[in-house]
């Protein structure tokens, strides 16, 4: 018998925020996304689903050299509680996207 269901299914989101980390704090972030992040802690009323629009409100997650990232829905919680990798962040509609550089350094240059 064959399964048509999908074990992941897609679903439409927005990015509501991109969050730039420096490199080592994306690495940590991304090798443990249920441990409690601080930059989402100040961010969890800009996630959740939307009923107005059908979409979920994600954080877009990434460090300024990357072209990879991470899209968050905290759903409240002070953590990562649903993720998905991007592979391409370029691939993503983000103009217009507001952008907090937590990268300090990328200031100083």
């Amino acid at each position: 018998m064959q399964n048509d269901t999908p074990i992941i299914k897609t679903a439409p989101f927005t990015v509501v925020r991109e969050i730039i980390l420096p490199e080592s704090k994306y690495r940590r972030f991304q090798a443990d996304l249920l441990a409690e992040a601080p930059f989402i802690a100040a961010r969890t009323q800009l996630t959740g689903y939307s009923e107005k629009f059908g979409r979920f409100r994600c954080l877009l997650v990434t460090a300024r050299r990357r072209q990879d990232g991470i899209l968050v829905d905290s759903e409240g919680y002070t953590y990562a509680r649903y993720a998905a990798y991007v592979r391409d962040k370029r691939e993503l509609e983000l103009a217009g996207v507001p952008r907090d550089n937590l990268d300090f350094k990328a200031h100083e240059r």
